[in-house]
């Protein structure tokens, strides 16, 4: 026991030592990184004027991300969505919709609102442009299928082969790189599909679009998608805690500044109280203007600059300075007063009354001090018995929940800094420390660039999550369990050896991440609900309780690297600071090892299938987000209305093997979900008879056993809490070795 304890304690310092280390080095290195931003931008600014003096005629794109560092001519970014809906098609329609608000939707000022849809995208020197000198010719991207695929009728049968041929061709090179097509389909009930295929630098940069602009889906009040961002209950969504302590103090701090600027300008303002001026003022009230006038100067350019109608997109300091004038012009505040202020001030005549002011106040201060420190005691202890205060004339009352929340994000900000202290370690370990083991051919595979597609059918999303609640397990990891068992099918496909675990990058969204318009507040809620990334050991054949170990582990060690993510995918940390070069060798490095990308769309619960703007129902919602770099496998999970299903995309290499994880999925899912019907009833039906404790296991793979126990004869679905005696996964450290 005591060597045990030893070690223990060895191990521990052992990592307190690497935490250590590592956060300094990376302190260390700020400097570097600091310079190498400020090189980055100057170098990227310089080189763009450079290419734009050359190139008058493109428009060049200034920010890059992390798929546009990707990007190759053979392997692109391209989202695509395939929605079904029911009932018969109206070409005339669908395409008026389409035209009126995407295509020719105009902004305030008369512009067109997506003017990229009409440019093509072309690369120049390594870098995107935009070239608006050429025809648009709406039919090249408005589409209507013939419907039949090697002499065949498209049908339900081989509307995957049709829409992956369709997705493995490239867009055409003269023609700005996106398509709406409209499939017709044979099938038992009228409906059809359509499929949105876009190019990533659309939705993202200046005068972007969003994806749910071209699905042409009917929206959500702001109050009902507020309502929906509560009701997300996948770990990946809970990467890392959102402060609440700290934006409250910041708003309680923002409005008692806000009412103090407000009492000084009815005190000193003469626009707003007139009897500000009726004296002359002194040295303080001329420092108020000042003050006043500077601020409504900043405030009158700020919304000059915002209003594209001024065409004023610049402010120079003589114009600052200009409006100063008019403002202290306004205010009746001239040269002679600025001047004469300071004599006004140091008047003599004003001394005596001043002083006499000034001892009566100190003396009334020290005759109250006594019964005020008497009062201030009474009220702390009140607040400490009854958490309330009754003496609403003591400063305990005033600011007793502004010190509390003063106190609380005070312990915000230091578990923060704790994360921060330990990011570095963890951001080693969990990328470039992790131990990949047994190399597979998803790692190896020589990739093409072309995308095939395939996707499962649909399972009930009450299955899930009813398997979810029994097992004690969320419904992302059963629908990860299948995920993993579907990736063991592609290998056995593959007639290769089987690894023990995959790496794998996971991810989750809301459902209005893909169905928002991007008018109003859409770009910034898309931008808000973007999220980290972790990264996964997922052991091929584990259980779901080892799968949600797995997540957990993740979710609690890896919020560095989640807000490292977070904070690219929003403002673009990485590849600002970072060469470019060196962030496409480091992501390609990575991406050998993380050959598997996984996501996920989350439905809010009683989720209802939604309708397109011209009032059809749309049946089936499925997205693809593209692999990229040395990433061979995408797998999405789509939580729609009342269904889920598996989207997968993988490289052309991989076909026809693409179809074995979405065949796979919903079989291993359909398994788990009637074992666990199965062994809960068993339980149920003996439970019921001897009173017994009773312990079954259902058998989920080759791995571990999952065990389900009974305690009592009670008729429910859900059996007491669960205990699960397989460990996690072990991560190893190459820096350990």
């Amino acid at each position: 026991m005591s060597r045990e304890k030893t070690r223990g304690f060895r191990v521990r310092i052992a990592q307190e030592l690497y935490t250590y280390c590592a956060f300094w080095i990376a302190v260390s290195t700020l400097p570097a990184l600091a310079l190498s931003y400020v090189v980055v931008r100057i170098s990227k600014h310089l080189w763009i004027k450079l290419l734009s003096s050359r190139y008058p005629h493109l428009e060049f794109i200034r920010t890059d991300t992390v798929r546009s560092l990707l990007d190759t001519h053979r392997n692109q970014g391209i989202i695509n969505v395939l929605i079904g809906v029911k009932g018969s098609y109206n070409i005339e329609q669908i395409k008026n919709i389409l035209t009126q608000h995407v295509i020719d939707r105009r902004d305030n000022d008369g512009n067109f609102m997506f003017p990229r849809l009409r440019q093509c995208l072309v690369s120049c020197w390594g870098n995107y442009a935009w070239d608006a000198n050429m025809v648009f010719r709406p039919e090249n991207h408005f589409i209507v299928s013939n419907a039949v695929y090697r002499g065949r009728p498209v049908s339900d049968a081989n509307i995957q082969d049709y829409v992956s041929e369709i997705v493995s061709k490239y867009f055409p090179s003269d023609q700005p790189p996106w398509q709406y097509i409209v499939i017709p389909c044979i099938s038992q009930e009228p409906k059809y599909y359509i499929l949105v295929r876009v190019h990533h630098m659309l939705l993202s940069g200046t005068k972007s679009i969003n994806i749910g602009d071209l699905l042409l889906m009917e929206q959500l009040t702001p109050e009902e998608r507020h309502a929906t961002d509560h009701g997300y209950l996948s770990p990946l969504n809970k990467l890392f805690p959102t402060p609440k302590a700290i934006p409250e103090l910041l708003g309680k701090l923002n409005e008692s500044l806000s009412n103090v600027w407000n009492e000084f300008i009815s005190e000193y303002d003469p626009v707003e109280s007139p009897r500000a001026l009726k004296s002359m003022p002194g040295a303080f009230h001329v420092a108020g203007l000042l003050l006043i006038s500077t601020a409504s100067a900043v405030r009158e350019l700020r919304k000059k600059k915002s209003n594209e109608r001024t065409g004023q997109t610049s402010v120079t300091p003589a114009s600052f300075i200009s409006t100063i004038q008019r403002e202290c012009k306004r205010r009746n505040l001239t040269m002679p007063k600025l001047i004469i202020s300071p004599l006004v001030t140091a008047d003599p005549r004003k001394w005596p009354r001043l002083t006499v002011e000034a001892a009566w106040c100190t003396t009334r201060a020290l005759l109250k001090l006594p019964f005020v420190l008497k009062d201030e005691l009474a009220a702390i202890r009140e607040l400490k018995s009854t958490g309330q205060v009754q003496q609403t004339h003591t400063f305990t009352w005033r600011y007793a929940e502004l010190g509390q929340t003063l106190a609380q994000a005070a312990l915000e900000a230091w578990r923060c800094a704790a994360e921060v202290y330990k990011a570095p370690a963890e951001l080693w370990s969990d990328t470039v420390g992790a131990d990949d083991g047994k190399r597979h051919f998803l790692q190896t595979v020589s990739l093409c660039g072309r995308k095939v597609v395939s996707w499962s059918r649909p399972v009930p999303r009450a299955s899930i999550e009813r398997t979810g609640r029994a097992l004690g397990v969320s419904a992302t990891d059963v629908a990860l369990f299948a995920a993993t068992d579907a990736v063991r099918a592609l290998f056995e496909s593959a007639q290769g050896d089987t690894p023990d675990y995959v790496l794998a990058t996971a991810r989750a969204a809301p459902e209005e991440f893909l169905f928002t318009f991007a008018e109003g507040d859409g770009k910034e809620y898309k931008k808000s609900h973007t999220g980290g990334m972790v990264c996964l050991t997922l052991p091929i054949g584990g259980t779901p309780r080892r799968i949600a170990s797995v997540i957990s582990e993740a979710c609690q060690c890896q919020k560095a690297l989640s807000g490292a993510w977070a904070l690219q995918t929003r403002y673009g940390a990485l590849t600002r600071s970072v060469p470019s070069p060196l962030a496409r060798l480091t992501l390609n490095l990575l991406s050998r090892r993380y050959a598997v990308s996984y996501a996920e769309i989350n439905a809010p619960p009683e989720a209802k299938a939604r309708t397109t703007l011209w009032k059809q129902t749309v049946d089936q919602v499925i997205y693809w987000r593209p692999p990229q770099a040395n990433i061979s496998l995408s797998l999405t999970v789509i939580q729609y209305a009342d269904t889920v299903r598996l989207a997968v995309m993988t490289d052309a290499r991989l076909s026809p093997s693409h179809t074995v994880p979405a065949n796979r999925w919903p079989a291993a899912v359909e398994h788990l979900v009637a074992k666990v019907d199965q062994e809960i009833a068993r339980i149920e039906a003996q439970a019921q008879s001897s009173g017994i404790e009773q312990t079954v296991t259902i058998e989920t793979g080759p791995a571990a056993p999952t065990e389900i126990k009974s305690h009592s004869s009670e008729a429910t679905l859900k059996p007491p809490t669960t205990d699960s005696f397989t460990p996690p996964p072990t991560r190893k450290r190459l820096t350990q070795e």
